[in-house]
């Protein structure tokens, strides 16, 4: 990335962002935007929580472990921007939510194995009608112009699955052979650092057009230039799937 901000300078912004979150007492949500402020407000939230997870984890050294936080941190984001940029974004995650909750509280009773629990979910209120959510690489495709965030999301999830990197990572080729290596080693810590302030962008950015926030966004402008951060990944839309007034 040319002209690209320091690492410090990455997670200053990440902490003025879960600050924000955190320290907010109050929304001023316009009337017409208050169920969907809800209905998304989660998704705003763990993209928060899971940032603010991964700096905890990297301060302590554990920066490989730590990219398990990004990856999902940006999942929840993407998913968040998509939701709210397409248009009936938000309505088929309304039905995506209603089904995933039939479908959890089923399987927790299969689990439990309680009759009880399984008579409650047979009484739960069926979702709505409608699509569902698209699978998430899908939405991903959806907004991502230059395929950056999918080759990401990719080169993230090494440390997720299991993959090479499980094997790799514990070894170091020595003067006599191979060695155990008994912590792993994460070479990329800058660009995990500049995915998680993304996804605190593009979340900290669904905030301030729901609530109509002119300073948040003049804010959040200023980050996007001076960071080289996107505030949100609208214009990697289509025109015709775009969500009308946005």
């Amino acid at each position: 990335m040319s002209n690209s901000p320091d690492l410090t300078a990455l997670e200053v912004w990440i902490e003025e962002c879960i600050a924000h979150l955190r320290d907010t007492d109050e929304f001023e949500v316009n009337r017409v935007h208050e169920e969907e402020f809800l209905l998304l407000y989660g998704l705003v939230a763990r993209v928060m929580g899971y940032s603010d997870a991964y700096l905890r984890l990297s301060s302590a050294g554990l920066v490989a472990e730590a990219v398990v936080l990004a990856r999902a941190a940006i999942e929840h984001a993407v998913t968040l921007q998509w939701v709210f940029t397409v248009d009936g974004g938000v309505s088929r995650f309304q039905s995506a939510i209603a089904n995933d909750r039939i479908n959890h509280f089923k399987n927790l009773a299969a689990w439990l194995d309680t009759d009880e629990l399984a008579q409650q979910v047979v009484a739960l209120k069926p979702p709505p009608p409608g699509k569902q959510l698209p699978k998430f690489m899908n939405m991903l495709r959806d907004v991502d112009q230059n395929e950056f965030l999918e080759m990401s999301y990719h080169i993230l999830s090494q440390h997720v699955h299991v993959t090479h990197a499980a094997v790799t990572a514990f070894l170091e080729r020595g003067t006599e052979g191979l060695h155990i290596r008994h912590t792993q080693q994460y070479g990329y810590h800058y660009q995990s650092t500049y995915i998680v302030a993304v996804a605190c962008m593009l979340a900290r950015w669904v905030v301030a057009k729901l609530t109509s926030n002119a300073g948040l966004l003049k804010r959040l402008d200023e980050v996007s230039n001076r960071l080289v951060i996107p505030m949100t990944l609208i214009d990697g839309l289509e025109p015709e799937k775009k969500r009308p007034g946005l």
